[in-house]
């Protein structure tokens, strides 16, 4: 079923601040922008509106550059100073991303926003303000005797597919009277599943927003977004750069600490959380298929095939950047820092990621073959 077409009414202009791309937020930009005098034309380009440009732009970052979603903002939302300003700012970072006409932005952008919304909405400890925000972009949902949300299955059905995993295919979930039960899973409550649930909306819904926006778009608008755009583009094709020149990367090339956490897991070994994440998450980055990367985890000793495919689907999906060196030393994942292996690349003054270890196994291999490759005749 398609989104209600009279979402519930939300008068508490700190929600609106705090969820601005809620529909029901679009009055509150519409006001501020008014109260405040400006449009879309002063917003780019007018000194006392920097502030807002400003936080767009970590916005913009959080949500299309980095893996790890900060769900909370330094603006005191509270005051209507800090209202105008986060209100604004999630206006000025849509428009960017429309003014870029670049759809791997838009989707980025998209799930960024969206997994916020995911990450808050799953805390929110009133079960009314849940619900009047969950209504939004359902039909309708409500709690059975146990505590558990439900979801009507018209909406479960046409949202589910975009979501991997088997606790999300219908015959795996409690059916009564139309009504799918999302009951606890692995380590999420009731009230989390369904924040899942409603982030395919919200990013659905983003997605269909900006679209429509761009075909309004002028060119004279786009061209005065062109340096803003450039930023935010640039970022996005050098992280995608970075990432995918890991992909030809070989065993061999693999951190100690990647190589000794599959060799412990191989073993039965039970490896911490720290560990597996990171496992996971270099398993991504190298271009490991999710099959691939469930191979690793067959033998530990708790393995559960459903289980572990749900943590590496999240990984996969959210784009996890694998830790550092410093948080694995701390969490006895370093084998180096153990003693237990020896590693010249590893000791290095410059080494805090294992990324520049593949990185830097790389070039060296790269500076091998050239050297060993024949050289043209003169």
């Amino acid at each position: 079923m398609p989104m209600p077409l009279q979402p519930p009414a939300i008068g508490d202009p700190v929600v609106t601040a705090r969820y601005p791309f809620l529909p029901q937020a679009n009055a509150a930009i519409k006001t501020h922008m008014e109260v405040n005098q400006v449009t879309l034309d002063t917003l780019v380009d007018t000194e006392w509106l920097e502030v807002v440009r400003v936080r767009a732009r970590v916005r913009l970052v959080e949500s299309v550059v980095s893996k790890d979603i900060d769900a909370t903002t330094s603006i005191d939302i509270h005051t209507p100073y800090g209202q105008m300003v986060e209100c604004l700012s999630f206006l000025y970072a849509m428009v960017t991303v429309c003014a870029s006409f670049d759809e791997r932005l838009l989707a980025r952008w998209a799930e960024g926003e969206s997994s916020r919304a995911d990450h808050l909405w799953g805390s929110i400890e009133q079960p009314e303000s849940f619900q009047r925000l969950a209504e939004t972009y359902l039909s309708g949902v409500r709690i059975d005797g146990d505590g558990n949300w439900e979801v009507p299955m018209n909406d479960f059905i046409e949202i589910c597919p975009k979501i991997s995993g088997s606790y999300w295919r219908l015959p795996n979930r409690p059916i009564k009277n139309g009504w799918v039960t999302l009951s606890p899973y692995s380590s999420e409550n009731s009230q989390q599943r369904l924040s899942r649930l409603l982030k395919e909306r919200i990013r659905t819904q983003l997605i269909k927003e900006c679209r429509e926006r761009m075909e309004r778009m002028d060119e004279a608008f786009t061209g005065r977004m062109a340096g803003e755009v450039g930023r935010i583009v640039g970022l996005l094709q050098h992280q995608a750069t970075s990432e995918v020149s890991f992909t030809s990367a070989e065993e061999g090339d693999w951190p100690p600490c990647m190589q000794e956490i599959t060799t412990q897991l191989a073993q039965s070994v039970n490896i911490n959380h720290v560990g597996r994440v990171f496992l996971a998450s270099m398993s991504r980055v190298i271009g490991l298929t999710v099959d691939q990367a469930q191979a690793f985890f067959v033998n530990a000793p708790d393995y559960s095939a459903d289980t572990t495919r749900y943590q590496l689907n999240h990984v996969f999906e959210h784009e996890y950047t694998p830790a550092g060196c410093p948080k694995l030393q701390i969490n006895a994942c370093c084998p180096v820092s153990r003693g237990d292996v020896k590693s010249n690349l590893c000791s290095q003054d410059w080494m805090d990621h294992p990324l520049k270890y593949l990185r830097a196994r790389q070039r060296s291999k790269h500076r091998e073959e050239q050297q060993k490759a024949p050289k043209a005749s003169e």
